[in-house]
């Protein structure tokens, strides 16, 4: 039965003329949704671009302006600018096109990769005031980036483009997506054939009877024709949930048409599990009514359901709540593998903007794979790969400027070095001069336990190897020696490295990727045991499919090795590891972790109370594809370095996590992987965790609103979308379950379909919850979301669906139902 049909047969005529009566712009929330355009300017001038002091000459733009563009080497061109405000669009050049609302951000100065390309190309420090850079959506963090006349020019162009992307982006809330809708119609009334055509573009099929149905109660004055007060209402009407008025009525005690104020107490202790009392019920009421009434209707009911007061997560979530006063061990850090990449791991492009937008998701751990500069100034890429370079210091300023923007809480770099001794020397210099005492020096020797998370506020760690690793033939002493020898010879850095340089070979790099190194504690091929090597000496390399080649072991700098945090051992067993000093940290290949999962896992969690561990993708992912990080948080490992530039399950697993404590990077340990709490846990055991809070999960998906296609148009065919839920945990708390398809409809499909999930331990569960549209050809993902299991509201919750790059889907969600057995 088709399932528009039977929504419509709910809704009564009352509901109807109530709708009707309402004016377009009543029945939307004008302010949801907004996404502002991030505007960077803090360190050029105090001017305010978001206040429009000066009239603006639009006519100029759309004719274009004359500008300085610089390319993507480096380089300036002449270039005509020009706002398209009919097409949405910001034009500079033939092939350089980006839609308004794409804007993600507006940076003044220089402020990006190829701004400091054509810096070192120029020696031109003087147009930072006159420069600005727009970067647009996606993981890739493209950018524009201009240089203007003046630095008036500069400020009038900034402020235009700001108010004009504002206003695109206002397009994400419900009037004005109505709004555009229309406009883009082109005509002061529609007919059938043409609301047909319409409400397919919005992911609507439907019978012609129905739909002819629709349109007749939204007919007001019987012409046969819609305008765009008709037209509003009949979308908000295809917008309603019907499918709530069952619960509405189950406590309306008796009524029809609203739910007084007992009825609405009742109904959030026995649906949502919550205590409201007749205050708080009187607040809500005149939230969505503006006065104080003793009831609620249902248009305000179903209004408060499916806002985002009623998220599925618990509010809480979105500030940080958890003790930061415990040792940075026992919390798990959100983590990025090979940072600087945006794509492939053999040929993709190396940005320091992989930087800011990873800081900005809330990554506080990142990689750093510093190689030689045949210039003598150390560079980042994916060694002896076709991955372009960038320079180290520039992503030290990156990492300066962004690492604290999410949270104050301390950011770690995983140096994997592969230098000569005298780039080594200057890598300490770089990381001296600019980041200064927000560098973290290294712990007293024989250290066991970490300062506390919010002890380390706005601090540097850094992570790497250290000339003699402390705890196996040297006794941690070594450290304590080092401590001072950056302070006693800073003078003579410059010196020694310009003086050695000449002697040193610098990197050899494969152009024809057929030959290249293992690059990283990681590895980039999988042709490596699980143990952590040496330093790498930026000579090593090996033919793929060849036998391995045992890297040759070079001297850290004690230059180097004397800012070294967290230093990189060899792994040998988790009994071993909790008799070193809690500054000896290991990483471990995904393989490896999934090994100790099954075979010391007990071992595993004790070990991880005091120390570091860190897992990596095994190097065969040249694709730069993820593994579940689940498992490696199930046995307490802090660090699971995925590579955050691809989108795909793994990584939804991960910003589930990381949605946690207020998104600051740092989620405290679950209790049963804390000391206090991990007596009798086994991750690996069939039993039930002591610590569980609960014993079931019960999902009920309800329904969708306005799903997009998957084709980034509004061409193509309306989708069949289907929900996938799974939990994620423990190493039995893996299950999948799956919706029925419906055809033809992304607008308001509606399930009803409830599922169950048993738990083993709730602590390690999370829930991903996928959208995709099945065609002809295969599955097509539309939208997800992930959370953990404990941080779930029971009761009728709404959920909004993320895309590709963790972004929400303007107006797109999903209503579900959430209960639990303790």
């Amino acid at each position: 039965m088709d399932n528009t049909l039977e929504m419509s047969t709910d809704i009564s005529m009352y509901d109807l003329k109530q709708g009707i009566e309402s004016i377009a712009e009543e029945l939307y929330n004008i302010q949801s949704f907004n996404n502002d355009v991030i505007l960077d300017s803090y360190d050029i001038d105090d001017y305010d671009h978001t206040q429009l002091e000066i009239d603006i000459d639009f006519q100029k733009y759309k004719s274009g302006l004359p500008i300085l563009k610089i390319s993507s080497k480096g380089k300036s061109q002449k270039k005509k600018l020009i706002f398209d405000l009919e097409k949405n669009q910001i034009i500079c050049g033939k092939k350089k096109k980006v839609n308004f609302s794409e804007i993600d951000e507006i940076r003044v100065g220089h402020k990006t990769n190829i701004f400091n390309q054509f810096v070192s190309r120029s020696k031109d420090e003087e147009s930072k005031k006159t420069s600005f850079s727009i970067l647009f959506s996606g993981n890739l963090r493209k950018s524009m980036d201009f240089i203007c006349a003046s630095i008036e020019e500069r400020r009038i162009i900034v402020s235009a483009l700001y108010h004009i992307v504002q206003d695109s982006k206002s397009v994400n809330n419900e009037y004005n997506f109505v709004k555009k809708e229309w406009d883009s119609i082109g005509k002061d009334t529609i007919d059938f054939s043409t609301l047909k055509k319409v409400l397919a573009r919005l992911n609507f099929s439907t019978s012609d009877v129905v739909l002819q149905g629709l349109m007749k109660f939204t007919d007001t004055n019987c012409d046969y024709h819609l305008d765009f007060s008709e037209f509003s209402n009949l979308l908000k009407l295809l917008r309603s949930h019907p499918e709530l008025k069952p619960v509405f009525f189950k406590y309306a005690q008796g009524r029809t048409d609203i739910i007084p104020i007992h009825g609405m107490i009742q109904f959030f202790k026995e649906e949502q599990k919550e205590e409201w009392t007749i205050e708080m019920c009187k607040n809500l009421i005149e939230k969505y009514h503006h006065e104080r009434l003793d009831y609620i209707s249902f248009e305000n009911f179903e209004e408060y359901l499916t806002g985002d007061q009623n998220l599925a997560i618990y509010p809480r979530c979105n500030g940080v709540y958890q003790d930061t006063t415990r040792p940075l061990t026992h919390y798990f850090i959100n983590s990025s593998h090979n940072t600087y990449l945006s794509g492939h791991q053999l040929k993709g492009l190396s940005t320091s903007e992989m930087y800011t937008y990873q800081l900005r998701q809330g990554c506080k751990c990142v990689e750093l794979d510093v190689w030689d500069g045949n210039d003598g100034d150390p560079i980042i890429f994916h060694g002896n790969t076709l991955t372009s370079q960038i320079k180290f210091s520039h992503v030290l300023q990156t990492i300066k400027s962004r690492g604290f923007e999410t949270s104050p809480y301390p950011v770690i770099l995983s140096l994997e070095v592969h230098c000569s001794i005298p780039q080594q020397i200057i890598m300490a210099q770089h990381m001296k001069d600019i980041f200064g005492e927000m560098l973290a020096m290294p712990l007293p020797e024989g250290s066991k336990e970490f300062p506390s998370l919010e002890s380390m506020k706005f601090k540097i760690l850094l992570k790497g190897h250290i000339s003699k690793t402390p705890g196996s033939s040297t006794s941690s002493s070594s450290l304590g020696s080092l401590a001072g020898a950056l302070n006693t010879s800073s003078t003579n850095f410059s010196n020694e490295a310009s003086s050695s340089s000449t002697t040193t070979t610098t990197t050899t790099t494969s152009t024809s990727g057929s030959n290249y190194t293992t690059d990283d504690d990681d590895g980039a091929v999988d042709f490596k045991n699980d143990e952590e090597p040496d330093i790498k000496s930026s000579s090593s390399s090996f033919s793929l499919g060849s036998s391995k080649k045992k890297p040759t072991k070079e001297k850290v700098a004690p230059e180097l090795s004397s800012l070294i945090y967290l230093v990189s051992h060899s792994f040998k067993s988790a009994s071993n590891t909790k008799e070193l000093p809690c500054y000896l940290m290991h990483s471990l290949s995904e393989e490896k972790v999934k090994a100790l999962v099954q075979t010391d896992s007990k071992e595993m969690i004790m070990a991880s109370h005091e120390h570091f561990f860190r897992a990596y993708p095994k190097g065969t992912r040249f694709d730069s594809s993820n593994f579940d990080p689940s498992p490696g948080w199930s046995i307490g490992n802090q660090m699971i370095a995925l590579n955050q530039q691809t989108s795909s399950e793994p990584m939804w697993i991960n910003d589930g996590m990381f949605t946690d404590n207020g998104g600051c990077g740092y989620v405290l340990k679950p209790p049963c992987l804390l000391p206090e709490g991990c007596e009798g846990f086994d991750p690996s055991s069939p039993e039930r965790a002591p610590l569980s809070k609960y014993s079931r999960l019960i999902v009920t998906v309800i329904s969708a609103r306005q799903l997009p296609k998957y084709t980034k148009t509004t061409k193509g065919e309306v989708i069949d979308p289907y929900v996938t839920l799974s939990v994620y945990g423990s190493h039995y708390d893996q299950k999948t379950e799956k919706t029925r398809v419906i055809d033809n409809n992304g607008f308001n499909p509606h399930w009803g379909e409830e599922f169950e999930f048993p738990l083993y331990n709730s602590q390690l569960a999370m829930l991903l919850i996928r959208v995709d549209d099945k065609d002809k050809v295969g599955h097509n993902r539309i939208g997800h979301y992930c959370i953990r299991v404990e941080n779930i509201r029971p009761g009728y919750r709404m959920i909004r669906l993320k895309n590709n790059f963790n972004r929400s889907i303007p107006l797109a969600s999903l209503l579900c139902k959430f209960r639990f057995e303790e």
